[in-house]
């Protein structure tokens, strides 16, 4: 008779054949969703969850959900000096670029 591990569906089932010539069941578990984290720094998002309705997982601000505080924080300074003329769009550290160029158009 099989336990508990085998019949829930956090271990998954995994056919193999061991070098005697006959094949046998082996259970992993599957491994957890790892949490959101930020597209350029790669630092875990705080505000960001998994439960709950859509609305709710993610901040309203811009780029909320994508970008850590202080990631976008540097992107709205950098925009804002384009937008401005202080800089020009190429002036723009290349990670950021894209962000500023979807603030600026």
């Amino acid at each position: 008779m099989k336990g508990t591990k085998t019949r829930s569906t956090s271990a998954r089932l995994v056919k193999r054949r061991v070098p005697s010539g006959e094949s046998r069941e082996y259970y992993y578990h599957r491994k957890g969703k790892g949490g959101a984290s930020c597209a350029i720094c790669k630092c875990a998002l705080r505000a960001v969850t998994r439960k709950g309705p859509k609305s709710s997982k993610r901040p309203g601000r811009i780029f909320g959900g994508m970008l850590c505080p202080t990631c976008q924080s540097i992107v709205v300074v950098e925009a804002t000096r384009v937008k401005d003329k202080a800089k020009t769009l190429e002036d723009v550290d290349i990670i950021y670029r894209s962000y500023v160029q979807g603030i600026v158009k």
